[in-house]
């Protein structure tokens, strides 16, 4: 049953961290809430060990229910978070890695496998499970086909006299079978029994089934019958222990072993019926685990809108109340202050004034005039006609200029404008890219914002030409989000270390905050001037 996610933080007044719980409900065989546990804490840490064992413990149920892929993720998550340089992280990091080999083994990549063994092997040094590791070596090599090497590894393993009874059996009944297999004519079968009279006295429930699936395909040739019990005897172990892939490998063994067609269907039918129903256990496992991982996503990123919210409303709250104890201290001066704002106001409308008219000025002569003169000196073949229509235009717009609004063509093609506008910066020294240009774009754009923009564009691409000497410029214009967005890269010399904004990018700034919006400078991938411009979409009219 999968625990509801909870918007809880680690800070939280219990005594236990998720990481706690998760270990707990592992230990008592909760998988599902554990996982859910281990997931939230790798969110929310509050120790890079714990952490890394938390990735390693997902990832380890992940290989258990058989969902490989997702276990590869899982304990890679833990190599990336676990320092190699910290000796507390040592031990982990071999963990890790013997858990990475063992799923390559299932997932049949041996060599893989064999690296993971070899990276996980020193952590070990003078510990118990390094001959854990060792024997899982050796059968990477053995399911590869490299017996001799996988022998080698069996005998060192054996020389280093384990004191597990259990490993001992497993050791003698791996390099038996290794050796069968590398010489059919191999008398294996007292090691065979050897293995298995160490695990009966032992009742290592989970090693017979092993030893029974190889003394059944040692008789599989020479002794048909025996091999038949042997089979039977590892499907009844196999149902004792309650390991559904056991009972797989043993109906498959009566299927091939049994004469009886009757019963071969028999046993068919019962191993698709098994097969079908443990794989809806593991993809239903699997889905739970990655619905967890989801949720904890969607979760942390509610979290954070919340959390968002609270600060906001905190920051309106207490604006207000500063806001009012600013009004009872300031009441007495009112008078006083009043007069010097009606001062300041007046001189602030003259700067403003000049400001806008410089502005004005700015936009309409000097980046008109320098279109004209790059059209003048680029261009192959001057046409006087609409070069003339061009100036004169400039003309009336500038004598008008104390009191007219600068304004655009308010046809309904203003992908065209945009295009003449970049065109012109257009020629056989610097090519400009255009993507996104289209009237889907600017149909969702007021014209008040077009109005803007197309003075940003013009403002950006006399700068480029002026002080870039780019050879390459790519604009492109994207929405996302109920948001325009105006992406600039050149290949030219950048900005400098230190921007310093002349008249032109102050303008340019001011334009893009006059429509709500954010503008970045930066480098781009080619090492010239990269600018980013994002502004809110607003409500269009269409009423032509």
């Amino acid at each position: 049953m999968l625990l509801s996610l909870s918007t809880r933080s680690q800070s939280s007044k219990s005594k236990y961290t998720d990481y706690e719980r998760g270990y707990r409900l592992m230990y008592y065989g909760q998988l599902d809430s554990a996982f859910l546990m281990f997931n939230r804490y790798i969110n929310n840490p509050d120790d890079t060990l714990k952490k890394g064992k938390a990735y390693r413990y997902m990832g380890e149920m992940q290989w258990n229910i058989g969902d490989l892929y997702g276990a590869q993720e899982s304990l890679a998550g833990a190599i990336r978070t676990l320092d190699p340089l910290n000796e507390k992280h040592r031990e982990d990091i071999g963990y890790t890695y013997s858990i990475l080999g063992n799923v390559s083994l299932d997932l049949k990549l041996y060599d893989e496998a064999i690296n993971f063994y070899n990276n996980a092997i020193p952590a070990f040094t003078g510990s118990g499970y390094l001959l854990e590791i060792m024997n899982s070596k050796a059968t990477a090599f053995q399911k590869k086909g490299s017996y001799n090497d996988a022998i080698a590894v069996y005998d060192s393993t054996f020389a280093l006299k384990p004191a597990d009874k259990q490993l001992v059996a497993r050791i003698i009944d791996n390099r038996a079978k290794t050796k069968w297999l590398q010489n059919p004519g191999y008398p294996a079968l007292p090691e065979f029994w050897e293995a298995l009279k160490i695990r009966t006295d032992s009742n290592n429930n989970l090693g017979l089934n092993a030893s029974y699936a190889h003394l059944s395909d040692y008789y599989a040739k020479e002794n048909p019958d025996s091999a038949l019990w042997y089979a039977q005897k590892m499907r009844e172990k196999a149902i004792e222990n309650q390991s559904p892939s056991d009972i797989l490998e043993a109906i498959d063994k009566l299927i091939r072993l049994n004469s009886a067609s009757s019963l071969k269907t028999y046993w068919y039918e019962e191993y698709k019926r098994l097969d079908d129903s443990l794989q809806l256990s593991r993809d239903t496992t699997v889905n739970r685990f990655a619905l967890i991982r989801y949720d904890a996503q969607k979760s942390k990123a509610d979290n954070l809108a919340l959390q968002e919210h609270i600060t906001k409303q905190r920051v309106l709250i207490y604006g207000v109340a500063l806001l009012a104890i600013g009004i009872i201290i300031l009441l007495w001066a009112w008078y006083a202050k009043r007069r010097r704002k009606i001062k300041q106001d007046a001189e602030n409308e003259i700067r403003d004034a000049k400001l806008k008219t410089s502005q004005k000025v700015h936009d309409v002569v000097a980046n008109g005039l320098y279109r004209i003169m790059n059209e003048l000196e680029h261009g192959k073949a001057i046409d006087r006609e609409p070069l003339m229509t061009r100036i004169e235009g400039m003309y009336e717009r500038s004598r008008n200029i104390s009191y007219e609004e600068i304004s655009t063509d308010d046809s309904p093609h203003y992908d065209n404008q945009i295009h003449d506008l970049l065109n012109d910066f257009t020629n056989d020294r610097t090519e400009v890219f255009v993507v996104g240009n289209q009237q889907t774009f600017w149909d969702q754009v007021t014209m008040h914002q077009r109005n803007e923009l197309l003075l940003i564009l013009s403002e950006m691409m006399v700068n480029m030409k002026k002080h870039s000497d780019a050879k390459s410029v790519v604009i492109r214009f994207a929405r996302k989000d109920n948001k325009a967005f105006l992406y600039y890269s050149d290949n030219g010399t950048g900005f400098s270390s230190h921007v310093e904004f002349g008249n032109g990018l102050k303008n340019t700034v001011n334009r893009i905050k006059s429509l709500n919006g954010e503008v970045i400078f930066g480098k781009s991938e080619k090492g010239g001037a990269s600018i980013t411009i994002c502004f809110p979409l607003e409500p269009v009219k269409h009423d032509r």
